[in-house]
């Protein structure tokens, strides 16, 4: 890896965030939580998609919230969201389909939308282009009672020994461009 320090283009990569898991039987969720408070969701290395249970065709956000991400300077405007609103559905190759749901109350900021053009990102790249959603707290001291419903990463790694042993540095996750690195070096 031409003279970069494996431990510190992983302290590089995760630099900003910090990881958060959401368990779910329908499906594990990654929350990287960013110091402004925003928290980026994704899939979790354990969610069946990432473990190939299926080829990604299609994904649509849900009607109800897709008109309603956050605009302006402060970020009015979002539509909040349960544990029970559906974010997206994920048509997968087989006919089936799979439904993300938020993981806890919070503000829509941002839909990722390379999604409804890309799907396949969802299972290529979930560390970054392939995120679902942007979400806030509804109010600054909702942050610390989100992030006590979610489990950190040694929690996460306890839970899902399997999935938690993904590494930047083995490449099975991680941002996709340090991937591309990886593999041209």
């Amino acid at each position: 890896m031409s003279g970069v320090a494996e431990a510190t283009l992983e302290a590089v990569l995760s630099r900003g965030f910090e990881r958060f898991y959401f368990l779910s039987d329908e499906g594990d969720l990654c929350v990287k939580r960013h110091p402004n408070g925003l928290l980026v969701v994704g899939l979790a290395p354990s969610h069946p998609l990432r473990s190939g249970s299926g080829s990604v065709v299609k994904l649509e956000f849900h009607e109800d919230i897709s008109e309603k991400e956050a605009h302006g300077k402060r970020g009015r405007g979002g539509a909040n969201v349960s544990r029970k609103t559906v974010i997206a559905e994920i048509s997968l190759q087989d006919g089936s389909v799979v439904q993300v749901k938020a993981p806890f109350e919070a503000q829509l900021v941002e839909l990722n939308s390379n999604l409804t053009e890309e799907p396949q990102l969802l299972q290529s790249s979930p560390e970054d282009e392939g995120f679902v959603a942007i979400l806030q707290p509804r109010r600054p001291q909702d942050g610390a009672r989100i992030l006590e419903k979610l489990v950190d990463e040694s929690g996460y790694a306890a839970r899902q020994p399997a999935a938690a042993a993904c590494s930047f540095v083995s490449g099975n996750c991680g941002p996709s461009w340090a991937k591309r690195r990886r593999t041209e070096a």
